[in-house]
Order: C-alpha cells, then structure tokens, then sequence
C-alpha cells in the first residue's frame, strides 16, 4: 500500500513536471514560430531582390555588348571614310592625267606644244586682258569661259564683254599656223535643272531640248557663231553639250556648281 502510494506519489510529480515544462515550451515554440515566420518572410524578399539584381546584370551586360557593337560601327564608318578620302586624294592627284587622256577620246587632243607658239603667246596674252572670264591651258590647248560671266543666267546670249574677248580670240585663230587648227567648242552645266519659263521657251524655240543638255548645246554654239562672225571658218569649228555630265567640281555647293557652269575651247592641230 505504501509502495503504490510512492509510485502513484512519483507519477505525479512526473506528471506535475511535465506540466510544469509543457507550459514553459509552449510559450518558446509560439516565438520560434514566429521567428520562423519572419525568416522565412526575409528569406522571400531576398531572392526576390537577387532576381531583380540578375535582371539588372543581363541589362547591364546587354547594353554593354550593344555599346561595344556601336563602337565597332562607328569605328568601322570612320575607315570607310578615312579610305574615300584617300582615294579621292588620289583621283584629284591624277587629275591633269586623267583629263588629257579625256581629250584624246572625246576629240583626239593634240600633244603638248602642239599650238603653235605665237598663237599660245596670243591667247595668254588674252585671258591676261580678260582677267576672271577664261582660263587658257596651252599644254592641252583648252580655254575655258565661266558660264556666270559669258551668259545671263538661263540665257545662250553672249554678254558684250565675253564677246569682245570672242572676237579677238577669232582673229588670233584666223592670222598665220593658227588657221590649221581644228576649234572643239564644248557647253556644260551644273544640275540645277532648267525652269524658267523664258530659258524653256528659248529653248524649244531653238529646237533643243528643255533641259541642261539643250542649254549647253546652245550656249555652245552661240559662243561658235561669235567666233565665225569674228573670222573662224565654220568648217573648223565643232560644238558638243554636255549638260552635266562632265563636273569638275562638286554639284552640292554654290562653288562647284559655278565651276560646273563653262564653256570649253580645245584647239588641236588639223591634218
């Protein structure tokens, strides 16, 4: 009976114990829940954060790969341009070459010194009395008039200065060797087309075409039939347009169109 007692006794402080510590664990289980709670909440933002982080690296990486294609680019475009430049250098270089090889094709230009002597002396002497209206090559046997001061703009009237000069140039090719030459009188213009009513109007007038074409054609043999008028035998002159299809200088600014407005004179030796 004693003994039942002592271990129903034991049973009870057992009992009474774990109560006791039951109470005391439930309060620290409902705190380490909610620390659970909380880590696993923080745990959530952070890979949340390390997503956003990786994005923002590809975009970085991206960009970066997009700037170093850009840079590539541009390097690239520069060496393009750097060798046009260079080649450009080079056909300006070779520019006399090139245009004493264009007289022998177009017209069969003579060779150097192959005006006579007296009549280059002439014509020099010429385009000094003539200062800005025409520029004499004797190695070539090419003058060349500046379209702006021989015409009005749009018309195939030649002006009473350049006319005058025309004049005097005919009575140099009509005196003494001067006489076998061969007269190539050759029109250009830039590529502003023609739009004047009054130029149009010349033009058909003429029976030429509306265009640059036919105003070069018909500059060209106004400056012809001065130079006949003047003395030159017709059967020695020739007339070409070549509209704008022969530049010398670039179409694009007020400069090079001016250039691009002439017209040329090659003399050449007759059989």
């Amino acid at each position: 009976m004693r003994r039942f007692s002592a271990v129903v006794g034991l049973t009870l402080a057992g009992m009474l114990v774990m109560a006791s510590l039951g109470s005391v664990g439930c309060v620290g289980q409902n705190q380490y829940d909610a620390l659970m709670m909380k880590n696993r909440s923080q745990g959530q933002i952070i890979q949340e954060r390390e997503a956003e982080i990786a994005k923002l690296n590809e975009r970085v990486n991206a960009l970066t790969a997009r700037g170093t294609d850009a840079q590539k680019m541009l390097d690239d475009k520069i060496r393009e341009l750097e060798d046009v430049k260079a080649e450009r250098e080079k056909i300006h270089k070779a520019f006399e070459d090139l245009r004493a090889a264009y007289l022998k094709l177009v017209q069969g230009a003579p060779a150097a010194g192959g005006i006579p002597a007296e009549t280059a002396l002439a014509i020099e002497k010429l385009a000094k009395d003539y200062p800005g209206l025409f520029t004499f090559d004797r190695a070539t046997g090419q003058l060349r008039f500046n379209s702006d001061i021989t015409f009005d703009s749009g018309s195939n009237v030649v002006k009473d200065n350049a006319k005058a000069a025309l004049t005097k140039l005919a009575e140099i090719l009509s005196a003494g060797d001067a006489v076998k030459l061969i007269v190539t009188v050759v029109g250009h213009t830039d590529t502003d087309p023609v739009k004047k009513a009054a130029t149009v109007a010349l033009l058909k007038g003429l029976g030429k075409s509306a265009n640059n074409m036919g105003l070069s054609e018909a500059r060209a043999e106004s400056v012809a039939s001065v130079l006949t008028a003047g003395g030159v035998t017709a059967t020695r002159i020739v007339t070409q347009g070549k509209g704008e299809s022969d530049p010398i200088g670039p179409n694009n600014t007020a400069a090079g169109k001016a250039q691009n407005r002439r017209v040329e004179i090659y003399l050449t030796m007759g059989s």
